[in-house]
């Protein structure tokens, strides 16, 4: 499937204005949280750069940038394993407040995954904000600290996420109708 199909057989959920209406509230509940503070902020690769690339410059505290990347989807399927690409250095870590960043929270494996990960190397607090999170019909294993927006339990692409590799240059979020 090219990318004008999947629009077409789509239909947008959250336009791009409000996805940044969402992203700037959330910035000014992370600016009264963690004032005077020095915080790392962690995007998990790839879904959550143009999240954090919105999200970042409306950031008043100190902020020092770098990334994780793990995954547990293949082809658009969730797996059970998750592949770990790359990891900040202990030294990053250790002793320093995280802040995860994530395109969408859906069962919450790997995301618990990561944060399980960085308090073993040390930090010293770790706290999660996710731009989407889907209303799924079991329970998730972990719950983000900081949510952007809810979506139905619909498969959505765009802003970060992907279909089949594709659409995450989509300024708005779409649900794909695969009726």
């Amino acid at each position: 499937m090219n990318l004008d199909e999947l629009i077409s057989n789509s239909q947008i959920i959250f336009s791009n204005k409000e996805i940044a209406v969402s992203i700037d509230k959330m910035a000014q509940i992370l600016n009264k949280t963690y004032r005077n503070q020095r915080v790392v902020v962690l995007p998990v690769l790839s879904g959550a750069i143009p999240f954090a690339g919105h999200l970042i410059p409306k950031l008043t505290f100190e902020v020092v940038v770098n990334y994780f990347h793990a995954s547990r989807y293949a082809e658009n399927i969730g797996t059970d394993n998750i592949k770990l690409i790359y990891e900040p250095l202990d030294e990053i870590i250790a002793n320093q407040t995280v802040l995860v960043l994530d395109d969408i929270l859906d069962q919450g494996d790997t995301l618990k995954f990561i944060k399980h990960r960085l308090l073993r190397k040390g930090a010293a607090a770790v706290a999660t904000a996710v731009l989407f999170d889907k209303a799924i019909d079991k329970n998730k294993s972990i719950q983000a600290d900081y949510i952007g927006l809810n979506v139905p339990d619909v498969f959505v692409y765009g802003f970060g996420l992907d279909f089949n590799g594709i659409g995450r240059n989509m300024a708005d979020l779409h649900a794909y109708n695969n009726k």
